[in-house]
């Protein structure tokens, strides 16, 4: 099973050599920055993803002009009393920022719902720093992710390159694979618009820094103050029964009180 990504010369497929899977976590160190054998273990290993691959778990790789260029890796994952599979937990995913690989991302995401569609699943779940605007604006706009819960701390402590040192705050994830936006998104029926949130008068707003990454280099106590400050939000309004509808085109989140319907503009 092969994904293009739309408008660009990139292939996505399941890695299966040794070779292959080497590559891919070289690629994941390359992109976290993880410079040590510590940190690169913390990222993921190479044996993990041999692992992974044989148990008949999810690992794909997107290729342009023939050189990999992203990577996806997820497990079967069960919220199920019964403990059966009933999703795929997205573990972990990264593209080498270029202009050439503009994308790839949107084509992995493609190629990981088929995948998950293909054996039953009907969702996919997964993480994300809730600072990361790029990634917050993907998930929500783009894929029509919705936000299951906010994570404190989720992983604890990491020393992988990027998290050293941080709170590893999470935004976990639901992608409703079968809902009827997704369904159009993922077909190409709506191209390659976003889905904004609206702001209501019952609205509420969480505003996040332009580039969390910059910031934390220029000024890594002040890009503490700034996930306090959005941590502190998210639990207030979380805790007065808010719920985070998407972003405006500003990249804010987007919160409204549960019963009030969300209007969009794609």
């Amino acid at each position: 099973m092969r994904h293009a990504a739309p408008g660009w010369d990139a292939d996505v497929e399941m890695l299966r050599t040794a070779g292959q899977l080497e590559a891919a976590a070289q690629l994941l160190w390359n992109v976290w920055g993880a410079r040590t054998e510590a940190e690169r273990t913390e990222v993921i290993s190479t044996s993990l993803l041999r692992t992974l691959f044989h148990t008949g778990n999810y690992v794909a790789g997107a290729y342009v002009h023939g050189e990999l260029v992203g990577c996806a890796v997820g497990l079967f994952g069960s919220l199920a009393s019964n403990g059966r599979p009933d999703h795929l937990h997205s573990s972990i995913a990264g593209v080498v920022r270029a202009k050439s690989n503009r994308g790839v991302g949107y084509a992995m995401k493609r190629h990981q719902r088929q995948w998950a569609l293909e054996r039953g699943l009907k969702s996919i779940r997964w993480t994300f720093d809730p600072l990361v605007s790029r990634n917050a604006y993907f998930n929500l706009c783009k894929l029509g992710a919705t936000v299951a819960s906010y994570e404190t701390d989720y992983y604890g402590k990491l020393k992988d390159g990027v998290n050293n040192g941080q709170d590893t705050d999470r935004l976990l994830v639901n992608w409703d694979l079968c809902d009827n936006w997704v369904e159009r998104a993922m077909t190409g029926e709506l191209g390659q618009k976003r889905r904004h949130a609206l702001t209501p008068a019952e609205s509420e707003v969480i505003e996040i820094p332009d580039d969390i990454a910059q910031l934390r280099e220029d000024d890594p106590l002040r890009a503490e103050v700034e996930r306090d400050k959005v941590r502190e939000h998210f639990r207030s309004l979380l805790s007065r029964d808010y719920r985070v509808v998407g972003m405006d085109k500003g990249k804010n989140y987007v919160l409204l009180p549960v019963g009030v319907e969300a209007g969009y503009d794609e």
